[in-house]
């Protein structure tokens, strides 16, 4: 399918939103940062576009780089600029491996400071997280295995969150905080879950001293300007973390207006009281308790958990029983468009289906053949050192005698 960006209403200007664009191979971070600027020089592409060296994504020999945008926002431009770093990846002998994530991260003023609409926009990711895992697939076509360790689901975390009674937004920032594990550290594994505050926990360092908590807080969401102690303006975010890298620059908005749209439909009190947003809520809170509870006990058992701990049984099991099935409901699919698209019918509907299922589809056995090709690679390799080493020994054998 081409250009299904176009299913989904553009953005409010008022939006902003920041990409990383990770990719493997072609480029070495020195070339990448050359070109990119020579592209700002030309005027190709606005100032503000920058390159980040990432040891994670890089290949064997040292080439990858991430191209982090600055504040955008939905309009032509950005549209033409995605199309340019794209292309410049691609033409470059760039590629999205496995590796790599294709991070969004949204501006708090998409919330604002209102307690009930901050926790409708968590309902309904919370809801969904398990969909918007397989609609993030990016280049692969299947959820990457580095989600489990960088962008963990947090679903059964949010939860707690949602169903908690607070007064104010302290309260409710401290209860995020409690529930992610999130600190001051931002390179401490607390920021490596789906959807990510640890830019928000980190910007709480520098609250004022003639300012309480809670108006530095309503500050941030309401978007007005903060500073650090030296000067430099802070810039808060949500950030999402499960997208998978694309060379599309079309289905890298589409990713950006799927998500940003759960922002704007959080400010409508009434959706989050509907019948089918609150059935699909109880649907989760009861798969999680299956999950986290009575699964728990029978895997402490079993070998292939033997060595992990009941939080990570419960993360794995969790991870295996809604994000790794590789199966899209149709229903959940049919809601969830039903509230970020606008009056769109039920044949648009099933042709967006079949299309992420169909990438799904094309993904796991995708995902198999490579697992294959890299056990045989594995084997040949292993053969090649065993033979080497008997041979070195031989050598060194005749050489002692």
């Amino acid at each position: 399918m081409n250009n299904i960006s176009e299913n989904f209403e553009r953005l409010p200007s008022n939006m902003t939103f920041g990409l990383e664009l990770e990719f493997t191979g072609g480029l070495s971070f020195d070339e990448t940062q050359v070109l990119v600027n020579e592209l700002i020089k030309r005027g190709l592409i606005r100032d503000g576009w920058t390159v980040h060296s990432d040891s994670s994504v890089v290949d064997e020999f040292g080439l990858g780089a991430e191209i982090v945008s600055p504040p955008i926002c939905d309009d032509e431009q950005t549209k033409k600029e995605l199309k340019i770093i794209t292309d410049l990846i691609k033409s470059n002998g760039g590629y999205m491996s496995s590796k790599v994530g294709g991070h969004v991260h949204f501006g708090l003023q998409a919330l604002g400071s209102d307690i009930e609409v901050i926790k409708n926009f968590l309902k309904l990711y919370t809801i969904f997280e398990p969909l918007l895992y397989k609609l993030s697939t990016g280049d692969l076509d299947y959820v990457r295995d580095g989600c489990r360790n960088y962008a963990k689901p947090i679903q059964r975390r949010l939860t707690n969150v949602i169903d908690k009674r607070v007064d104010s937004l302290s309260e409710l920032i401290s209860s995020l905080a409690a529930n992610l594990g999130a600190n001051p550290t931002h390179y401490g594994e607390n920021r490596y879950y789906g959807l990510n505050i640890q830019r928000i926990i980190e910007t709480l360092r520098n609250i004022p001293s003639d300012q309480s908590m809670e108006e530095f807080i309503k500050k941030m969401f309401d978007g007005e300007a903060i500073y650090d102690e030296e000067g430099k303006k802070l810039s808060p975010t949500i950030e999402m973390r499960f997208r998978n890298g694309s060379s599309d620059p079309d289905e890298i908005l589409t990713g950006v207006r799927m998500l940003g749209s759960l922002f704007t439909k959080a400010h409508d009190k009434e959706l989050c009281k509907e019948s089918k947003i609150k059935n699909l809520y109880r649907a989760v809170k009861k798969r999680a308790v299956y999950v986290f509870d009575r699964v728990l006990n029978i895997n402490r058992t079993d070998p292939r958990y033997a060595n992990l701990t009941d939080e990570e049984i419960m993360q794995r099991k969790f991870e295996e029983s809604v994000y790794g099935d590789g199966i899209i409901p149709y229903n959940t699919f049919k809601v969830f468009l039903g509230v970020i698209a606008k009056d769109i019918d039920e044949d648009k509907i099933k042709e967006l289906y079949n299309h992420y299922q169909g990438k799904l589809d094309r993904g796991k056995n995708r995902n198999k053949n490579n697992a294959i090709d890299y056990l045989r690679n594995m084997r040949e390799f292993l053969v090649r050192f065993i033979e080497e080493n008997r041979i070195e020994n031989q050598r060194r054998l005749m050489r002692v005698a």
